[in-house]
Order: C-alpha cells, then sequence, then structure tokens
C-alpha cells in the first residue's frame, strides 16, 4: 500500500531550539496511528508541520505525490486535502454544529448548502450529535465539541 502522506528528515527549531531533529513516517491509507511523547517532545509541532501551519527548517513532505513542503504550494490548497482535529477544537462558536461540520465544503469546495448540509447531518448522527444539529458549541459538552470538531474534519472527505 503506497502512503498517503510521508515525512522525510523533519527538522524544525523555534530559534536555537531544535524541536524537530531528522522525524520521518509514512502514512497508509485507512492506517491509524498514535504520536506519544512526553508534553514539549514535538508532537503537535509535527503535526502543525504536515498540515503546513508551521514552516519545516529541513526535510520534504509528500501527500500522495506532491511536495507539499516546497515554498511555492498553495498551504490553502493543501489543507483542503487534510483534516485536522485540532486539540482545543476550534469550532466557530457563532455557528451551529452544522454550519461549524458544513463551511469548508461550502466556502472551499464550493458545494452547494443543500448538498452538504444533507452530509453534515449524516455525519452529525455518525458521531452521536443529530439531535444537536441546531446547537451551538458553548451548549455542548468538551466530548460532544470533540465529536463535533471530528465530523467537521472528515466532511471534505479529506485524503
Amino acid at each position: 500500500m503506497s502512503a498517503v502522506l510521508r515525512a522525510e528528515g523533519l527538522w524544525k527549531r523555534f530559534g536555537d531550539q531544535p524541536v524537530l531533529r531528522g522525524v520521518s513516517l509514512e502514512l497508509s491509507r485507512h492506517e491509524v496511528v498514535a504520536v506519544i511523547g512526553s508534553s514539549g517532545s514535538g508532537k503537535s509541532t509535527l503535526l502543525r508541520c504536515l498540515n503546513l501551519l508551521e514552516s519545516i527548517d529541513d526535510g520534504r513532505i509528500l501527500l500522495g505525490d506532491d511536495d507539499i513542503s516546497d515554498p511555492r504550494v498553495d498551504a490553502d490548497r493543501v489543507r483542503s486535502r487534510l483534516g485536522t482535529v485540532f486539540q482545543s477544537y476550534n469550532l466557530f462558536p457563532h455557528l451551529s454544529l452544522l454550519d461549524n461540520v458544513t463551511l469548508a465544503s461550502r466556502v472551499v469546495r464550493r458545494i452547494p448548502r443543500r448538498d452538504t448540509e444533507e452530509r453534515g447531518k449524516v455525519l452529525l448522527d455518525r458521531v452521536g450529535l443529530g439531535a444537536f444539529a441546531d446547537e451551538h458549541p458553548d451548549r455542548l459538552s468538551g466530548g460532544q465539541q470533540q465529536r463535533a470538531a471530528l465530523a467537521r474534519a472528515i466532511a471534505t472527505d479529506p485524503e
């Protein structure tokens, strides 16, 4: 099975402090990987580099056959191919759960609202939140917010 996402020899420094030191990994379709380590060991930095929220100092990141670490790459376009659940979920507080889940599909992928809402409702049902589609994030528990963020991350069918 070929890699969907590959990192080769990633280096990332914050000032003089190296955080990632030659990290390499390969992720295949449908593979589940856990990144573990102590606080401050670079787990979040690695993920932020992989989805281009942080630049790398050296190494290469490939999404399929595309070198996404090339500085000329359109980071927003790359991010539309990835799904991310942030540690603090980053749900928009002024939007309903359904709008949070469907926003990227409507704005980035330009899919009509009626189509995104149908898929959004299916995804919210899938994570046990179908009854909360019209609620705002502040009305939900942390676990419910996390599941809403997961539904949002997969709503655009990321690679």
